[in-house]
């Protein structure tokens, strides 16, 4: 197993997942489409999500069974999850419509608390023990790192390993920290 507390190699990893996720990518383009990496510290595994419907789609997908019953499993755990005060105190139309990002959707759009789900209800993982890492696709094709974004910064670094917040100042700036 590779040695995945360097925050560099953490980096590299989570680029080459990133880039594999998007390579399979075969749902409508979307030019601020993120997809967030959490890499685990204590094993190797990798888990990877898109924003809005395309991750949405796939995390019911891997949650499986009947798939209402999923979606309403996720959204519900999701929308507890970010109403609470570890979650960011979202409002209904917070989560749903428009929250504080730039990109102007819900915070329940966005790549990491599919993640956040996946770790937590499906591996049943401390959030603590993964690193996050988000990614955009430049036109070009290649990636860049995209940090959480306002909505997700209320609680991402409160959360993920502490490498989410040195790789997010690192590559992202202080920009990356601010609320």
């Amino acid at each position: 197993m590779p040695d995945r507390t360097n925050s560099g190699t953490l980096f590299e990893l989570a680029h080459s997942a990133a880039e594999d996720v998007f390579d399979a990518d075969t749902s409508a383009g979307n030019a601020d489409k993120v997809c967030a990496v959490a890499l685990s510290i204590v094993s190797d595994q990798t888990v990877a999500y898109f924003s809005g419907a395309p991750g949405y789609t796939k995390l019911v997908e891997r949650v499986g069974g009947n798939r209402k019953d999923a979606q309403s499993a996720i959204t519900g755990a999701i929308t507890r999850f970010l109403q609470s005060a570890a979650g960011g105190s979202f409002t209904p139309t917070q989560i749903r419509d428009r929250a504080y990002a730039e990109h102007g959707r819900g915070a329940m759009n966005c790549a990491e608390p599919k993640v956040w789900y996946h770790v937590t209800s499906v591996l049943r993982s401390d959030p603590g023990n993964w690193v996050m890492i988000p990614f955009n696709k430049l036109g070009g094709g290649g990636l860049v790192y995209n940090p959480p974004c306002r909505n997700c910064r209320r609680w991402v670094y409160g959360h993920f390993h502490d490498l989410s917040r040195v790789i997010a100042l690192a590559r992202g700036g202080a920009a990356a920290l601010e609320p």
